[in-house]
């Protein structure tokens, strides 16, 4: 029986984790002037978006999801007879229409795919499960981890990757720290949030102040403020090195992305310090672009991390 986990590009994943047999992909496409891009998660081309859409205040980048038609093409097209069970994990279903938009492609899919799977000599029955993961970005990729995890590794089967999932994402506590308050203070103002209100964004503004924006089972908030974008990184890694040590992880991973070049992470003593005490404890440190959704929502620049509680 083989398990496919397809997901979006709005998880913060690293390229290596993207492919046939690992996770596939189901892509966005992304708006910007008047130009329309397909997003599939490819870090050159995600920077290249950054360095041409989101340098300056000018420009706004949208995303949206394929239409339900396309989407049930794609999955009759490749996976349906790559795969015999297929997890769809979906961004909070609350802040994107992927979770929608895959949930009325599965009729379709679950309507057409019998004659495809009998025409490939597959007689194993087919399944499909829509998953809202109810957090976005880094803590989607702890979902995306996990579940690749117990499939590969533990060999865990469909219904018991799925109920791990159900019982994680209620744990995954996701980070994102702007460093140009400008996008996420007009992206907030866009979908009704007060996340980071106006006087934030003016005190932010002037005294260089950066909010620590959490997210948990779909609900986000600022919880800190901190003054300077290096102490903001400060508290991260310290917060992070702290989880390790005290063994408060549920899953094994610690997923961070940067909106940026990742040299600039990999070459700070504290990434690799926090590497190094990961692999004493058996912790993975994911480090990937910030997608271009998250970087539509809080600009270039922004580091974002995420894990899940025991």
């Amino acid at each position: 029986m083989k398990i496919g986990i397809i997901i979006s590009p709005t998880c913060d994943v690293p390229g290596n984790f993207l492919g046939p047999g690992r996770l596939e992909m189901l892509p966005v496409s992304v708006h910007a002037r008047t130009n329309v891009f397909l997003d599939r998660r490819d870090e050159a081309e995600t920077l290249r978006l950054y360095r041409l859409y989101l340098q300056r205040h000018e420009t706004a980048i949208v995303t949206q999801p394929l239409k339900a038609q396309q989407m049930a093409d794609l999955f009759l097209e490749q996976w349906v007879t790559r795969y015999d069970r297929l997890f769809v994990l979906c961004p909070d279903s609350r802040r994107s229409k992927i979770y929608a938009h895959a949930t009325e492609a599965s009729y379709t899919i679950l309507r057409d795919y019998k004659k495809l799977r009998a025409e490939a000599g597959l007689s194993e029955p087919f399944l499909l499960r829509i998953f809202d993961a109810q957090i976005l970005f880094t803590g989607e990729a702890v979902l995306a981890f996990q579940a690749l995890r117990l499939r590969d590794v533990v060999q865990e089967g469909f219904d018991g990757i799925r109920r791990s999932l159900e019982t994680v994402r209620h744990k995954v506590r996701a980070y994102l720290i702007p460093d140009d308050l400008y996008y996420v203070y007009n992206m907030a103002r866009t979908r009704g949030e007060e996340s980071v209100n106006w006087l934030t964004y003016k005190a932010g503004d002037l005294l260089d102040i950066k909010p620590v924006l959490e997210m948990v089972d779909g609900e986000s908030q600022a919880i800190e403020k901190i003054r300077g974008f290096d102490k903001a990184l400060d508290w991260s890694f310290a917060r992070m090195e702290t989880l390790i040590r005290e063994g408060s992880l549920g899953v094994p991973v610690l997923a961070l992305s940067y909106g940026g070049e990742l040299e600039r992470i990999r070459s700070d003593a504290r990434f690799q310090r926090l590497v190094a005490l990961g692999q004493q404890h058996k912790i993975a440190v994911l480090l990937s672009v910030l997608s271009v959704s998250a970087g539509a929502f809080v600009g270039r620049g922004a580091f974002s991390f995420a894990y899940a509680e025991k």
